[in-house]
């Protein structure tokens, strides 16, 4: 493989948002951080990938500044990491979701209504450059772009999905379906990881730890280079 795969890696919350804080005081964002950088690390380390960071350490970006990544590197897909709360303790397990389809409808009117700045691939940018006026073109090509997309997020979630389970409890089988906005950009395909829950007593035991951090990242890790490795 010629050129490098770009991963973006986004830390949940960071700086003044703590994200949900668990028993005894846990913060979301010191988990989300911590896999991170060493997700960061294991890709950094293999010839397939390189990483861009939405932070590298304790500040707060906002969703727009960590969106905006996204408009100005080619970015190949993005990982959003983060930790799940419930208000019931006995709830654990890691889960990953991708973008609903009407959010994504959503977005995708709402670029051809205001023509905000995107990169899309080199093809799809000169067929919008010889079509400027031709919104039901560009709209059936962003359609059939965000199809494409859900079945990469659906296949690459299946595949971090069974690298996880080896090491940790699922509270969800399946990929899910939600609006998030980090989730959101239209010209690159997504998923957000739940890596368990600070609110159940032994799994945020667990998620404090470098050992549990380590077995996390690099489930996510051989998730990633079995999908590119079977796509490529």
């Amino acid at each position: 493989m010629s050129k490098k795969i770009t991963i973006l890696i986004d830390a949940g919350h960071g700086g003044y948002d703590p994200g949900a804080i668990g028993i005894r005081g846990l913060k979301e964002k010191n988990i989300n951080i911590e896999i991170a950088l060493k997700l960061e690390k294991l890709l950094n380390h293999d010839k397939m990938f390189c990483t861009i960071l939405t932070r590298h350490n304790d500040s707060y970006l906002s969703l727009k500044k960590r969106k905006q990544l996204l408009k100005k590197n080619q970015v190949n897909f993005l990982i959003s990491i983060h930790a799940d709360s419930s208000r019931k303790q006995n709830v654990s397990g890691a889960s990953i979701w991708i973008v609903s389809k009407t959010r994504i409808n959503r977005e995708i009117n709402n670029y051809l209504k205001n023509k905000s700045t995107l990169l899309f691939s080199k093809k799809i940018e000169n067929i919008f450059k010889q079509n400027k006026n031709d919104f039901f073109l560009k709209k059936t090509i962003l359609d059939l772009q965000s199809n494409n997309f859900q079945k990469i997020e659906l296949d690459l979630s299946k595949e971090i999905l069974k690298q996880l389970e080896k090491n940790t409890k699922l509270n969800k089988k399946y990929p899910n379906y939600a609006s998030l906005g980090i989730l959101s950009s239209i010209n690159t395909p997504s998923i957000l990881i739940e890596t368990g829950f600070i609110t159940n007593i032994l799994e945020g035991k667990k998620l404090k730890t470098t050992n549990y951090q380590n077995k996390i990242a690099n489930s996510i890790y051989l998730g990633l280079k079995n999908y590119f490795t079977k796509s490529s």
